[in-house]
């Protein structure tokens, strides 16, 4: 054998471990997608695709406190995100409005008596107005009724103007009326029915809820939603600190 046929023939052998080498590295890898689908449900190649503001999916603020009423978390966050995205507004918002109603309870009912229901707490004659029952909206998946509540918000956003802040979109499912009026708009006051059923939202407990008890309650309860821009950038407080989740 010729000096130059043993190279041909090495350089043979050493071409197909390379490729034998590559064909390896990528049956591994598909392998590891693929298991990594089966047990998540997602594609860790696309991982980024609904998420805001950088964040890895499964960082959507105050998701953890959700879990415990959520059978499918990917698909709730990834309906929450598309839902404020329509809206265009932080998700952080929508997640704050929803849990200060319900606690993320999709089949909740007002404990006060007034037939309220569901994540935003629609009252019967709300969901009428959207074809629906509060005993339809209770038995309704998370995702289910993150429908109605875009369409909800939506239609009120519409009527008034967008929402620029988490105050004004508590505002449009509390009282929409009260997006049109300043900080002494009074929503509810005693002695009325509506002022009993709402007294924990008197922040300053003068008898009379107000835009700004709101307001004040939002930065009580969600100060880093409430810091939150509608372009998702963090805003000063007025300490001058920067918002952080």
């Amino acid at each position: 054998m010729s000096v130059n046929q043993s190279n041909q023939q090495t350089g043979y052998a050493t071409n197909t471990i390379h490729l034998n080498t590559i064909i390896l590295i990528i049956a591994v890898v598909l392998a590891s997608n693929f298991a990594n689908y089966a047990l998540n449900g997602k594609n860790t190649s696309n991982e980024f695709d609904f998420t805001d503001h950088g964040l890895p999916s499964g960082s959507l603020y105050m998701l953890d406190l959700a879990e415990p009423f959520v059978k499918d978390t990917y698909s709730f966050e990834k309906e929450v995100r598309a839902v404020a995205r329509k809206l265009n507004i932080p998700p952080e918002w929508l997640m704050s409005v929803m849990y200060s109603e319900s606690k993320f309870n999709a089949s909740i009912s007002n404990h006060r008596g007034s037939g309220a229901v569901g994540l935003i707490q629609w009252m019967p004659q709300t969901a009428k107005d959207f074809g629906t029952t509060a005993e339809e909206l209770k038995k309704m998946s998370h995702v289910e009724q993150l429908d109605y509540v875009y369409k909800y918000l939506n239609r009120v956003r519409n009527k008034f103007h967008d929402y620029n802040s988490l105050t004004d979109l508590y505002l449009a499912i509390l009282y929409p009326r009260a997006l049109e009026g300043d900080f002494c708009y009074t929503l509810y006051a005693e002695p009325s029915e509506s002022y009993r059923q709402n007294s924990g939202l008197d922040e300053n407990d003068d008898g009379m809820v107000t835009v700004r008890d709101i307001d004040t309650r939002m930065k009580r309860i969600f100060p880093s939603a409430y810091l939150i821009a509608k372009d998702g950038s963090r805003m000063k407080d007025a300490d001058n600190n920067v918002a952080g989740l």
